[in-house]
């Protein structure tokens, strides 16, 4: 399936919507209305908006209680793998093979786990917000797509580790905040913590 992708990143209304709430609450109903939720779903439910939500709700995911459970954090770093590809090679539309598709998690489970990111975007919706927008070209978007590429690919590793999973989400999380966010701002952060990320990878797997 293809999803119809602005290449142009829109940007959110900052006075109407609050990007970061609005796609958790989006995500849970989508949860209520067809009881277990497929990635196919999630990534339907994301297709009007900007790249960024395509590297942020993995990340969240991956570091809400769900990332705890085996399998998870391997999977939404195979599914951050296939956007960030995308991302590089510029392409306007999302594409996911059927197989990644079907894969589904229960709507009760994504509620639990995105009521309880809830506080969080409120908050991140409250504080950033359009600065530095310079920053946020076409070529900084491919070049964070690419670190966030490097850094879940040894992803199946870190699952052996306990909470070592959660340390390349945070820098993922960033760059797809920054996008959604449009700020510069974050996204310079986001390349500070993928730096810290991919140091404590290096370390963690020598």
């Amino acid at each position: 399936m293809n999803f119809e992708q602005s290449h142009s990143q829109s940007k959110p209304d900052s006075k109407n919507d609050n990007p970061v709430t609005g796609i958790i609450d989006q995500l849970v109903e989508t949860g209520r209305v067809n009881g277990d939720v497929t990635l196919g779903e999630m990534t339907h439910a994301l297709r009007f908006r900007s790249y960024g939500p395509f590297l942020l709700v993995p990340g969240l995911i991956c570091v809400s209680p769900l990332g705890a459970i085996p399998g998870v954090p391997t999977l939404l770093g195979l599914l951050i793998a296939l956007f960030a590809v995308q991302i590089v090679l510029g392409r306007k539309h999302i594409w996911l093979p059927d197989i990644i598709e079907r894969q589904s998690v229960a709507g009760a489970k994504l509620e639990r786990a995105m009521k309880k990111m809830h506080p969080v975007g409120q908050w991140l919706d409250r504080h950033f917000h359009e600065r530095l927008e310079g920053v946020l070209t076409h070529r900084t978007i491919r070049i964070a797509a690419g670190i966030c590429l490097l850094l879940v690919l040894p992803m199946p590793f870190f699952e052996l580790v306990p909470f070592a999973a959660a340390l390349p989400m945070v820098a993922v999380v960033g760059f797809g905040l920054a996008m959604t966010l449009r700020d510069g701002m974050v996204m310079i952060a986001a390349g500070i913590a993928a730096l810290v990320a991919l140091i404590g990878c290096v370390t963690l797997m020598i």
